[in-house]
């Protein structure tokens, strides 16, 4: 197990399971290579104080309720805002997110879910000046959800709970 410290969280250890190549189905390894060995590098989506499941495609014929959780202090925070555009645009749109018991909330209509996709992330402004933005990537860069807009076919259920 490679250890992992969380930024802003000393006393928070996290245990990383190394992926080893070349691992046979047996109960006992392959013999590997000194430098074959790689630990995999978590991203902002698996650990941190900012959480949202994205869904796996969302109906364009019914509300979306986008639902993210927060875990600091309610008085340190300025505002939770939600960024999105529609495939179409090349601008987002900043939705403040109002909430309570750090989880924050925004319902989009289905007249706004048109088109064949979604992009949105997620700001929190502190008080301190600080600002966390989630989805990140490794290098810490924003990297938006893209979801698809589908309309409630048989084969869409279908797929999801079938296959």
């Amino acid at each position: 197990m490679a250890k992992l410290t969380v930024p802003g969280y000393p006393g928070l250890l996290c245990l990383l399971p190394v992926i080893v190549a070349g691992q046979t189905t047996d109960s006992l390894p392959a013999p590997l290579p000194a430098d074959s060995v790689t630990a995999s590098r978590m991203d902002s989506s698996l650990v941190g104080p900012l959480f949202h499941n994205p869904p796996v495609a969302i109906l364009n014929d019914r509300p979306f309720r986008v639902d993210f959780f927060v875990a600091f202090d309610d008085t340190a925070l300025e505002r939770v805002s939600l960024l999105l555009r529609k495939e179409a645009s090349l601008t987002y749109r900043e939705i403040p997110l109002e909430g309570e018991y750090n989880r924050y909330q925004h319902v989009l209509p289905a007249d706004e879910l048109t088109g064949s996709a979604l992009n949105y992330y997620f700001l929190v402004d502190r008080k301190d000046y600080g600002v966390w933005a989630y989805p990140t990537g490794p290098d810490g860069s924003i990297q938006p959800f893209v979801i698809d807009l589908v309309p409630p076919t048989l084969e869409f259920f279908q797929k999801r709970y079938y296959e």
